[in-house]
């Protein structure tokens, strides 16, 4: 009987796939430096709310780096780390940056209106907001998934993202639970989550996400 390869082994390619998460998930937070910061150092209040919209800037084309690097690993089962973050994070970061602020500038007056009617306790509004918050997240998550494949205008990229949400409701949910179960757990192990959770998350995110995008692609070529 031939003998496996070290490279094919289960456990290398375990090993692997923790170093591609590790030091992918790396490039990631350096890249958000600046919002890491004004977390650390700015209390979560409605005042600095304008200052975290700045500090969020960088994140939208990180996300699509990140969005990219997992998705081919996904597809690929190997990737070059350093290489594929970056060269996606300058080829895509004039696009990302665009839709990205838009979604800041959305988020922004999300989040006031959530500080605002949780203060005075209007529970129907809150939860309508919460709401109005959940649908814009699996939104966003479809829409750097698009831009981590596709090379699409901000308005098509809206357009896309809020189609494919309402046209796979499944998926949507499936989205939305992962992306609660994330929250959850970089709420409750922020010191070690923080180390791989984001390139995790993402990897689970296109991995979800990859039937559908395989249509799109055959819908609009």
């Amino acid at each position: 009987m031939k003998e496996k390869s070290s490279t094919d082994t289960l456990f290398y390619k375990v090993t692997q796939h923790i170093y591609y998460f590790l030091l992918t998930n790396a490039y990631f937070l350096v890249s958000n430096t600046l919002i890491l910061l004004a977390l650390i150092l700015l209390p979560l209040s409605i005042s600095n709310v304008l200052i975290y919209g700045v500090a969020l800037i960088p994140t939208g084309a990180s996300l699509t780096a990140l969005f990219y690097a997992m998705g081919k690993l996904y597809r690929e089962k190997t990737i070059q780390p350093t290489k594929d973050y970056w060269k996606a994070y300058l080829d895509n970061f004039k696009e990302s940056t665009k839709y990205w602020l838009i979604m800041i500038a959305l988020l922004i007056v999300l989040s006031v209106d959530i500080l605002y009617v949780l203060e005075r306790g209007w529970i129907f509004l809150t939860v309508v907001s919460l709401i109005v918050l959940a649908i814009m997240m699996v939104t966003m998550i479809y829409a750097f998934s698009i831009l981590a494949r596709f090379e699409v205008t901000t308005k098509n990229l809206m357009i896309f993202s809020i189609l494919l949400l309402f046209r796979n409701k499944l998926n949507s949910l499936s989205l939305l639970f992962l992306l609660v179960a994330f929250i959850v757990i970089l709420y409750g192990f922020a010191g070690y989550a923080l180390l791989c959770l984001f390139a995790i998350a993402s990897y689970y995110f296109m991995r979800s996400n990859h039937k559908v995008l395989e249509k799109l692609m055959h819908d609009f070529q």
